[in-house]
């Protein structure tokens, strides 16, 4: 018996040893975050013209998302547009770079009007594009996915909304002229998205990771600063979050966009470059402001997420309408020196819309290689199932509009620029988005 119970005592305490050997349990997260930002400012001597200087410095930013095995990317540059064959090429590269599907990938811009365009051809839609500003771009895309990846470490992620009154949709309707105008709604009956969508990705102990934010705004405030390199709002609410965060990388991203209220084009000079300057730190410290808001009052999780993407292009028939209905392009008066708003549509090629959704766990970033109508926008946003959804225009492709069918008759702006005939944008778009929301949570 002595003989039995000491092998059950010995027994018992090479168990105990075991126990005690194994490693202490380690916290657990299912999601990981990393960020990175590189300066994609063009060196004085490479500035095409009309850019001469540079009013604030421009970025490349990036964000990696990893949680149970799957990884998403998002890359956002300070720039008006990358063309669909260099951005081809750069979600390529980043592809083999994080090792991640191409529907698991943002690229986009801030649509800023003050600075080189991402593409080879010298002159463009309004501003100049720059071989040497492509390769620079398509580094800088490379080098911060390849630091973001790297920076990869157990996060927890919150998503939020608020919002902020500084847009006004760009179709004004004219009794006067009988037709929309090119101007900025007051009167607030056109529709326009006033929600700040926000991001916040931190540390487990509550440090800044990155931001992602979601506004419907088009950066052309610090146009009034001819010559001049400037990221215009965008630039200046993601530098404050910045500097506020201890260098938490900021990516902005653009809805359904309209106009800001208050512009300094129309300032006499030589006041019109301090007018622009103070508009730009105004509206930049606003969208700052109530981004910081929102992220301090929201509830942050580390738990696992879902991470998925899905991609679907949209082919409508092409058409193309002069003159567009822009103040500089055309007459709403008999006495003025332009040619009259007399709009004549013809036929032209088939257009095709990049269309892709990714989803990160209760958020949905709906993008479309191009500028999204806000009418068009409301409509998604009253459909969608997800509450958390951004339209997200990622940069000025073939399609240039994705318009409402209503808005062709009028010949509003937004309708006169694209190039999809009617019939074909609105239901592609939303059945297509709607699809595509869904595929992506598989």
């Amino acid at each position: 018996m002595k003989r039995i119970l000491s092998r059950i005592a010995a027994a018992l305490g090479a168990l105990a040893l075991t126990v005690s050997a194994a490693p202490p349990p380690q916290p657990a997260t299912g999601l990981k975050a990393g960020a990175a930002r590189i300066d994609i400012t063009p060196a004085i001597a490479d500035l095409p013209a009309p850019y001469k200087s540079v009013a604030d410095r421009i970025y490349l930013r990036a964000v990696a998302v990893e949680s149970d095995g799957k990884r998403a990317v998002i890359v956002i540059a300070d720039v008006p547009t990358i063309v669909a064959p260099v951005a081809a090429d750069i979600i390529a590269r980043i592809a083999r770079e994080a090792k991640v599907p191409r529907e698991q990938i943002v690229l986009g811009t801030t649509h800023t009007h003050n600075a080189v365009r991402v593409a080879a051809e010298g002159i463009g839609i309004i501003l100049p594009g720059s071989p040497k500003f492509v390769e620079q771009v398509t580094v800088a895309a490379v080098q911060a996915v390849r630091q973001a990846v790297a920076n990869l470490q157990p996060a927890r992620a919150g998503t939020g909304s608020g919002k902020a009154h500084l847009v006004g949709n760009r179709n004004v309707w004219s009794p006067a002229h009988g037709r929309y105008i090119a101007d900025v709604d007051r009167t607030g009956t056109e529709p326009i998205d006033h929600r700040l969508g926000v991001v916040k990705f931190e540390t487990l102990d509550g440090k800044p990771i990155a931001f992602l934010l979601n506004y419907a705004f088009e950066p052309v405030v610090a146009m009034a600063i001819k010559g001049e390199i400037s990221g215009d709002v965008p630039g200046v609410a993601a530098r404050i979050i910045e500097a506020r965060s201890g260098g938490a990388p900021v990516l902005f991203t653009i809805g359904a966009a309209g106009v800001p209220f208050y512009r300094a084009d129309d300032t006499p000079e030589p006041q019109r470059r301090g007018h622009a300057l103070e508009l730009l730190q105004t509206y930049g410290s606003v969208l700052a402001e109530e981004a910081l808001a929102v992220a301090g009052a929201m509830t942050t999780s580390a738990e696992a997420v879902s991470v998925g993407g899905a991609s679907k292009p949209l082919i409508c028939p092409g058409k193309a309408t002069q003159p567009f209905n822009l103040p500089d392009r055309c007459a709403y008066s008999p006495d003025s020196k332009l040619p009259a708003c007399d709009f004549r549509t013809r036929d032209a090629d088939p257009v095709k819309l990049e269309l892709g959704v990714l989803r990160i766990g209760d958020l949905a970033i709906v993008q479309t290689d191009a500028n999204v109508a806000p009418a068009l926008g409301a409509k998604l946003h009253r459909a969608t199932p997800v509450a958390n959804t951004w339209i997200v225009a990622l940069t000025f492709g073939p399609m240039r509009f994705v318009v409402d069918d209503a808005a062709y008759p009028h010949n509003t702006y937004e309708a006169t620029a694209t190039t999809a005939k009617a019939g074909c944008a609105e239901q592609g778009y939303l059945s297509g988005s709607l699809d595509l929301i869904k595929a992506a949570r598989r």
